[in-house]
């Protein structure tokens, strides 16, 4: 690994409290990156900010943010900027899931599922990009990047609210792809599993 590799690029993760969140957070600040990490679990991510600064190579905040919330999710970009200057990465990894069989789906199960995975992705797009555009293009490029899923492709039986969720990130990335890259904006994502 280039421990300069993203030496300068300041970078705001989504859902960073464990998990692959906290790892690409920690894997980014080993190669110089700033990040700004974000999640409702705010004992969360002051544990992997305070792990990333003690490691000495990157820097790292921490916020609370709930995706679901636009208000936070400006809130996380502007944290982010106030930090380190400026925008260059947005990693939408939040995300929850919640298996049920298809006839025991209820609303709430839903609701969580694609509010969480689904509109909390929408926002944190719309809000990384809006800072990047103020930043201009000039200064990028810029990053989007979407934690999608193998079930962005498929659905098994005791996942269906998340598949759909996922298979939003998938048109999320298509989607933004297309409308941001005139800003030097690149959108794209990865499917684990």
């Amino acid at each position: 690994m280039d421990p300069n590799r993203l030496k300068g690029k300041n970078c705001l993760i989504t859902g960073a409290a464990q998990g692959m969140g906290a790892a690409v957070a920690e894997y980014y600040a080993a190669q110089g990156a700033n990040v700004c990490l974000g999640d409702v679990n705010v004992d969360g991510v002051n544990t992997v900010a305070a792990r990333i600064n003690a490691a000495g190579v990157g820097k790292a905040i921490a916020v609370e943010l709930n995706v679901t919330d636009r208000a936070d999710n400006t809130a996380a970009v502007a944290a982010t900027v106030d930090a380190f200057g400026s925008i260059n990465v947005a990693l939408m990894n939040a995300g929850v899931n919640k298996p049920k069989m298809f006839l025991d789906i209820d609303e709430e199960n839903w609701d969580i599922i694609m509010d969480i995975n689904a509109k909390g992705m929408l926002f944190g797009m719309q809000e990384a990009a809006k800072q990047m555009i103020a930043q201009g293009k000039e200064n990028g490029p810029y990053k989007i990047i979407n934690v999608g899923s193998i079930v962005s492709r498929t659905a098994f039986l005791d996942v269906i609210p998340y598949s759909c969720s996922k298979y939003c990130a998938l048109a999320l990335i298509i989607g933004g792809a297309k409308a941001l890259v005139d800003h030097n904006i690149t959108v794209n994502g990865y499917g684990p599993g």
